[in-house]
């Protein structure tokens, strides 16, 4: 088993690709460590109308989305654990979107 630098190390090398998450494309633009979450960045052709402070419809942008790194118990989290074998090709199905470059 990794050790969570490992795990980190391993993930920042990944910083700014693509990949699919969810059924949706997504692309790896942020790695909070002393949160223990990573930040995802939508690749939908359409973003989704954004709102502003008091909910009125305001401007088309990439949704983002946190996932956690880590369980309570320190475990690499099931999500964690499919995004890197996307990234990393090692699922077949579910390897760096072939829609995008690597």
């Amino acid at each position: 088993m990794q050790t969570t630098d490992e795990l980190l190390s391993r993930l920042r090398t990944h910083l700014g690709r693509r990949c699919q998450h969810a059924g949706r494309r997504w692309r790896l633009v942020e790695i909070l460590t002393t949160d223990g979450r990573l930040v995802l960045e939508s690749q939908d052709p359409e973003p989704p109308i954004q709102a502003d402070q008091y909910g009125n419809a305001a401007f088309r942008a990439p949704e983002h989305l946190e996932l956690a790194l880590f369980t309570d118990a320190g475990e690499p989290t099931t999500d964690l654990t499919r995004l890197l074998q996307a990234l990393d090709g090692t699922v077949g199905h579910a390897a760096r979107d072939p829609g995008y470059p690597a």
